[in-house]
């Protein structure tokens, strides 16, 4: 099951750019990962859950496709739901727009797992069941 879409608003800022004033490619993983974090918290996970030595979520795999690019400045919006693809893993789907408009800059999937103390994968902790 897919869950509803949450939306994380920001301003992109001089250290989001390169030197012509456009967002850095590497920099669209850190607004994931942003709207990833923000989205958990909504749903009652707080961060120091996912970060819990003998169950912490992981990437486990991104696919990413840039469309256009966001600019010094712009007000942006990340887009993220939440699939449970496995009792194993995660898929969020995300998408970067800027305010205001319907076409994304960029989308992407990045699948989460969780691994334990010893680095082996585990199942999705209960809370999940929830989501």
């Amino acid at each position: 099951m897919q869950t509803k879409d949450h939306v994380l608003e920001f301003r992109v800022y001089l250290e989001d750019t390169d030197a012509q004033g456009i967002v850095y490619y590497a920099n669209y993983l850190r607004f994931f990962e942003r709207g990833r974090s923000e989205f958990l918290e909504t749903l009652g996970i707080p961060m120091s859950e996912i970060v819990r030595p003998d169950a912490r979520m992981v990437v486990h795999e991104i696919r990413l496709k840039y469309r256009k690019p966001a600019f010094l400045g712009d007000k942006i919006e990340i887009w993220t739901s939440m699939l449970r693809a496995s009792e194993y893993r995660l898929t969020f789907r995300q998408q970067i727009k800027r305010q205001g408009e319907k076409e994304a800059l960029v989308s992407g999937e990045v699948d989460i797992v969780v691994i334990g103390q010893d680095g082996n994968l585990r199942e999705l902790p209960a809370y999940f069941n929830q989501a």
